[in-house]
């Protein structure tokens, strides 16, 4: 005797088109609220930022040192410059810092500067004005370069050894 497999009706499988409009409804809700708070890439800016920052003026002291000339860091509206003198201090010639002092990378938000790192948008960077580095390293003055977005964050010149943290 053979017995008989009994199939689901054709009409009793899968889901009616209330419950499907009803579930895309939630879903665009969701999207509607939820998504927008998944900003990914709010902060990589600032962080990428400060870590220019720091990267910069760590160049700047060794670049003095290694080029046996003074190094200055100048910060006006945002953006670190890194110019360096002519001669060596020991030399006769008159200082002033006339060179510009690329960076291993120029900064493609400084439209095409080589020795300046500019700023983002809605990241602002408040310092010392003028930081000049002798060619043992040492800085002019302490220094103390914070960076704001979301949250602030201080990179700090060591008076006496120019180390940057």
């Amino acid at each position: 005797m053979i017995k008989s497999i009994s199939l689901p009706r054709r009409d009793d499988a899968g889901f009616t088109l209330i419950e499907l409009v009803t579930v895309m409804l939630i879903i665009g809700i969701m999207a509607f609220v939820v998504l927008p708070r998944f900003d990914l890439l709010r902060g990589y800016d600032e962080i990428g930022y400060r870590d220019k920052v720091k990267s910069t003026l760590e160049y700047a002291r060794k670049s003095a040192v290694a080029q046996r000339r003074n190094v200055r860091v100048t910060l006006a509206v945002n953006n670190l410059t890194l110019t360096i003198d002519n001669d060596i201090p020991e030399g006769a010639g008159a200082g002033g810092f006339p060179r510009n002092l690329a960076l291993p990378a120029a900064d493609g938000a400084c439209g095409g500067a080589t020795n300046q790192v500019c700023a983002p948008a809605n990241v602002t960077l408040v310092g010392n004005a003028v930081l000049s580095f002798t060619p043992l390293g040492a800085p002019s003055a302490a220094g103390l370069y914070t960076v704001t977005g979301d949250s602030p964050y201080t990179s700090t010149v060591e008076a006496e050894t120019g180390y940057v943290h």
